[in-house]
């Protein structure tokens, strides 16, 4: 392990769900030792989610590999006694509970840092931790809805749609993991710990910056597109013989050669498309010439077509397509797992390429509790000790 980046990194993960729990996973990936810590009655309640496999959640498997498990009870007081103390060997705490219940399981930052002086702490929330919004509740489609996001999402005239995956949750995880490693980077030049506060429509307001800009400069409020852009037209999804594609225009230098490539090159001195600026304000017009030509071949032949071209394609590909593209798989983004119960299966790669010191999965999702012997042993219990709070309902 001595070859990975994090290694001796200590990270108490007491997080839950969907959103820190990617960003305690890609730090695992990288070499720390994420130690998450679940309740004694069913753990992290995403081990319950739908869909199931053999009476167990796939969600869970997501955002867990790479990962001890430790059960406690964190509203006892011994519970709150054996978490300081992982807390002093720890150089991260992470949690996404609502604000205000960190403080009354006796785990923020104030008391941890009490704790362990030095310590970095991540709160992952739906608002963060401060604003008038702060105590709301937030799921993934609630902030992806809040940051304005969701607005800009789908087809003029049809409802805003949320995206097709857990978006905010994902984001928020990413930033999440981006602040942590800050944090780490101040830590070893001055030794100090910090405090991280992420909030998923922050990170989601983040991402529409184009239009916080156009709003703000020109007046305008972005409004849906659907599979358009827009600064550039051809840039579009259209129908092929056996499913969609995106066509696209990268430069201005590439209009004549897409005309050509759809065999209307008088279009290139069409005063309607003559120019970007005429192409997009004109896009409806030039679409059904497009939509008519890609209709008339498969996925394959239009790429093979916009290839020699040099030209922008794209085939939407189902998940089951993607994760047999060779592209995906020569980028080794499709992984073989197991998990006792459910079997082998396979799950995503991991996506930050590193030439001296890449990622690697280690061992999979851990089963509740799975570490309670190794990671409490290390603290100096004796087996009695761990049978005792296990009786008493603290681990």
């Amino acid at each position: 392990m001595s070859d990975l980046p994090l290694n001796g990194i200590r990270v108490i993960d007491l997080s839950t769900a969907y959103s820190a729990p990617i960003g305690t996973m890609q730090l695992a990936d990288f070499g720390a030792e994420v130690i998450k810590v679940e309740n004694t009655s069913i753990g992290d309640p995403s081990r319950t989610w739908s869909p199931l496999h053999n009476g167990q959640s796939i969600q869970f498997l997501n955002m867990n590999r790479n990962k001890k498990s430790v059960t406690l009870n964190l509203k006892s007081e011994q519970g709150r006694a054996l978490l300081y103390q992982l807390v002093q060997t720890a150089d991260v705490v992470v949690e996404n509970f609502r604000p205000g219940v960190a403080k009354r399981l006796g785990c923020d930052y104030e008391t941890l840092r009490g704790v362990k002086p030095d310590i970095i702490m991540a709160s992952l929330s739906g608002f963060g931790q401060t604003g008038p919004k702060a105590g709301n509740a937030a799921y993934s489609n609630i902030a992806e809805a809040a940051s304005g996001l969701m607005h800009v999402t789908g087809y003029p005239g049809g409802k805003p749609t949320a995206s097709g995956v857990a978006f905010g949750d994902s984001v928020a995880g990413m930033f999440l993991a981006q602040g942590i490693l800050y944090a780490l980077v101040h830590h070893l030049r001055t030794g100090e710990g910090q405090y991280i506060d992420v909030a998923m429509t922050d990170s989601l307001f983040h991402l529409i910056m184009q239009g916080v800009i156009q709003k703000s400069l020109l007046g305008e409020e972005p409004e849906r597109i659907g599979c358009r852009d827009l600064s550039a037209y051809p840039y579009d999804i259209f129908s092929a013989k056996d499913g969609y594609c995106i066509l696209g225009t990268s430069t201005v230098n590439d209009w004549t050669p897409f005309a050509q490539a759809i065999g209307r090159p008088e279009l290139v001195d069409d005063p309607r498309f003559d120019t970007n600026e005429h192409r997009v304000l004109n896009a409806d017009l030039l679409s059904p010439y497009i939509e008519e030509w890609a209709r008339r071949y498969t996925r394959a032949e239009i790429q093979r077509i916009f290839e020699e071209k040099k030209l922008a394609f794209a085939p939407v590909l189902t998940v089951g397509e993607a994760m047999e593209d060779p592209q995906t798989r020569h980028r080794e983004m499709v992984v073989d797992m197991e998990y006792q119960g459910m079997g082998r299966y396979q799950m995503q790669g991991i996506p930050v390429k590193l030439s001296k010191t890449p990622g690697r999965i280690r061992m999979g999702c851990p089963h509740r509790g799975e570490h309670n012997g190794e990671i409490y042993g290390g603290l100096g219990l004796s087996g009695e000790e761990l049978s005792a709070l296990r009786r008493q309902g603290v681990i």
